[in-house]
């Protein structure tokens, strides 16, 4: 057995083999989100977050696990429901079971041995009998170890199989279309940089692997569809050649390979989700060596053409892509193995201007994994810390604190011939009688709220807010949010005209123009006044010859002007 030494490697070491041991710097964990929804309180304390845009974490509670954990994956395995710990330990040689309590705390744990130096693990329902196996990546024996699940969370078995030389991860998923879960695998000895394809025979055995060659120093693999085919693509991350590589499935659990696209330096963990909400699956790729997560938006069709940087925590090691905030897109959760972990909130569009870094509480975070541990209806985090031989778990306290939603109330979906207009919604209520709720308010000439028509009026106390506003069709809503980070929208967008009454064609003048449109509406079946009220000159509430009377007395004959007293 090689010596097992614990160390954080300087950049130019991170992505090569150790003299006379081995690198203990590898992770990678490609994962699946597993979300289970069922409301439970419980008691944790609130801890202080006085940036709006963080979200609310309990201190970080830590669970011992093996020697030099570098992998998590959060999944059901005893079948009670909720969601237990697997972590993959490459010092110790084995991989850990934590139980959950069924309040989001974890029982002790149960080792099972895997090959040697295992560095991610992957929970799936290999043997298609109905529970949750293991698919453990092991580094320097060279194959991939599968420990079949006897229904109570127990792992009596293990069989292993060869894979290329040096395997860093391992992700599992239906890659031929015949109902059952077979292996991707990267591995990366310089010779056989490429990624290994193992295929289920149904019952959990695997076939001989094929090989497929990606780029430089192949780390982490994800499995999504990512040109719109149904078939399941690869996304690879390569670390020598700082880029990401897309092998096309040809239908059949076959690949080719299709396109490298750059990223940073150092590329170490992708993950694929729709991150700007346009239906197709989009590249989250995280960078050790330049400390940034780098965002390749998918032209529907599986080619990338934009790339976006965002800087993260020092030395990140994992990216996971999950609603954490409950806005309904996907967040970035980034462990740095600088002991943070950052989390980047998604503007709606696959942008990320904001970031919060959290004290990940043990040394060494490698691996971080996103879902609902306590079963409250948000997000939590696991983290395998490599140093300190343990998995922090970090509760999201968004639920405890989350505002109620609330109506808009004025104006509604009328028209007003006012351009000062009061805009007023209901006071959103917050669980936590010591919070402050702030208001951000969006009016928009767009449905879409697209950035270029939208103006927002930000950290507003007050549920009224007076603005003057242009001749146009508006659309607003409004967004509360407390201390903690958490969001509640207001439960509609409503839309108003802003219009000047006697404008029957629109272009912001009352003039003869509107005598001839509002005559053509009412006898020669033109278009009519948008809005129709604008036509409506005496303000009884209709359009009619009345208004043309008393329009042409506002024009020629000094009469009043139209409507004077309109809402």
């Amino acid at each position: 057995m090689l010596s097992k030494v614990k160390v954080l490697l300087s950049k130019p070491l991170f992505c090569k083999k150790m003299q006379g041991g081995k690198n203990k710097a590898f992770l990678i964990i490609p994962a699946f989100l597993i979300l289970l929804l069922i409301p439970l309180s419980t008691g944790y304390s609130q801890i202080l977050q006085t940036n709006p845009d963080s979200i609310p974490f309990a201190p970080a509670v830590n669970y011992p696990a093996g020697d030099y954990a570098v992998s998590v994956f959060c999944a059901d395995l005893d079948g009670d429901t909720y969601l237990d710990l697997a972590v993959a330990n490459a010092g110790s040689d084995n991989v850990s079971i934590l139980m959950n309590n069924r309040n989001g705390t974890f029982q002790t744990k149960v080792d099972y041995a895997t090959g040697d130096d295992p560095r991610s693990v992957f929970c799936a329902n290999l043997d298609r009998d109905g529970d949750l196996d293991l698919a453990v990546a092991n580094e320097a024996s060279h194959n991939v170890s599968i420990l079949k699940n006897d229904g109570d969370g127990n792992f009596p078995t293990r069989d292993d199989y060869p894979t290329g030389n040096g395997p860093q991860s391992v992700f599992c998923a239906d890659l031929d279309r015949d109902g059952d879960l077979d292996l991707a695998v990267p591995h990366t000895e310089h010779i056989t940089d490429s990624v290994s394809i193992l295929m289920n025979n149904g019952n959990g055995t695997f076939q001989s692997k094929v090989e497929y060659g990606a780029g430089n120093y192949p780390v982490s693999v994800f499995c999504a569809d990512l040109d719109g085919d149904t078939a399941l693509d690869l996304a690879v991350a390569n670390c020598w050649s700082n880029n990401v590589s897309i092998l096309k499935n040809n239908g059949d659990g076959t690949f080719y390979l299709d396109s490298n696209y750059q990223t940073g330096s150092a590329s170490w963990s992708v993950f694929c989700a729709d991150l700007d909400a346009d239906g197709d699956s989009d590249l989250a790729v995280e960078n050790w060596g330049s400390s940034n997560v780098s965002i390749l938006k998918n032209n529907g069709d599986g080619t990338f053409d934009s790339l976006a940087n965002y800087g993260v925590g020092t030395q990140p090691r994992s990216v996971f892509c999950a609603d954490l905030d409950g806005d309904g897109d996907l967040d970035l959760a980034v462990a740095n193995e600088a002991n943070t972990v950052s989390i980047l909130k998604n503007n709606g569009d696959g942008t990320f201007p904001t970031r919060v870094d959290y004290d990940a509480a043990g040394d060494g975070p490698a691996s971080i994994f996103c879902a609902d541990l306590d079963r409250d209806g948000d997000l939590d985090l696991a983290i395998a810390n490599h140093l300190s031989d343990n998995v922090s778990i970090l509760i999201n306290l968004s639920n405890y604190a989350r505002p109620d939603s609330f109506p808009l109330i004025s104006p509604s979906n009328e028209d007003s011939c006012k351009t000062s207009e009061n805009l007023i919604w209901q006071k959103a209520f917050d669980p936590d009688s010591t919070d402050t709720v702030r208001y951000d308010l969006y009016l928009s000439r767009s449905m879409l709220f697209a950035a270029e028509s939208t103006e927002v009026h930000d950290s507003l106390l007050d549920t009224t807010f007076t603005d003057t506003l242009d001749l146009n069709l508006w659309y607003w809503k409004v967004k509360a949010y407390d201390k903690w980070g958490a969001v509640r929208w207001s439960n509609q967008s409503w839309s108003f005209y802003v219009y000047l009454c006697g404008d029957c064609n629109g272009d912001g003048l009352v003039e003869l123009g509107d005598v001839v449109c509002l005559i053509t509406y009412l006898y020669k079946s033109g278009p009519a006044p948008v809005p129709l009220l604008a036509g409506d000159c005496n303000c009884d509430g209709m359009v009619e010859l009345g208004d043309v009377v008393y329009l042409i007395s506002y024009l020629y004959k000094s009469g009043d002007e139209p409507c004077m007293n309109c809402k």
